[in-house]
C-alpha cells in the first residue's frame, strides 16, 4: 500500500514537471517578442518619441552611452523616471534624428541596431548643425516584454569633424 502511494505520487510530481516545461516559452518565442519590443521602442526613440519609450519601458531600466562619457560626460543613468528625464534634457537641442538600419540583430532577450545616424540639432536660436551617418549601435535588453537596459555606442570622432566643420 506503502508504495502504491508514493509512485502514484511519483507519477503526479513527473507530471506536474513536464507540465512546467512545457509552459516555459522557447527560444524562439522569446527572441521574437525581444524584435517586437526592441524594434518598437528602437523607431519611438529615433521619433524621439519619450512618452512612447516610457510605456515600453521596464521600472527599473538603464541607459548609458560611454562612448559619450568623454564628450558630453554622459553617466549611467538608472531607473524609469530618470531615465526619461536624462532624454528630455539631453536630447532638448535635437530638432529631428533619422536612422539608416545597416543591421539587426535578435537572440534571446537582446536586440541589437546597427544603425547610420543622422540628426539635426540646435547649438543656438539661429544656427543650426547636421551630423550626418554617424555610426551607432544600440543596444536593448528586454524583461518582461518592456526594455530594461538600453546602451549606446557611437563613433564621436565622426560627430566631432563634422561638428566642427559646421562651426566655422
Amino acid at each position: 500500500m506503502k508504495i502504491q502511494k508514493y509512485t502514484t505520487l511519483l507519477v503526479l510530481l513527473f507530471i506536474v514537471t513536464i507540465a512546467s516545461a512545457q509552459e516555459k516559452p522557447s527560444f524562439k518565442d522569446i527572441t521574437a517578442n525581444t524584435k517586437k519590443v526592441a524594434t518598437s521602442y528602437f523607431n519611438n526613440y529615433i521619433n524621439l518619441d519619450f512618452k512612447a519609450m516610457s510605456n515600453q519601458a521596464n521600472e527599473a531600466i538603464s541607459f548609458n552611452d560611454t562612448t559619450a562619457k568623454l564628450i558630453f560626460g554622459i553617466e549611467l543613468v538608472e531607473g524609469k523616471k530618470a531615465v526619461f528625464e536624462n532624454f528630455k534634457v539631453t536630447y532638448a537641442s535635437i530638432v529631428e534624428m533619422k536612422s539608416e538600419v545597416i543591421r539587426t540583430m535578435f537572440s534571446s532577450n537582446v536586440g541589437i541596431f546597427e544603425t547610420q545616424l543622422t540628426y539635426t540639432f540646435k547649438v543656438s536660436a539661429e544656427k543650426t548643425i547636421t551630423i550626418s551617418k554617424m555610426p551607432l549601435i544600440v543596444i536593448l535588453t528586454v524583461k518582461e516584454d518592456k526594455v530594461i537596459k538600453h546602451r549606446d555606442y557611437a563613433d564621436y570622432n565622426h560627430f566631432l569633424e563634422q561638428y566642427n566643420n559646421q562651426l566655422k
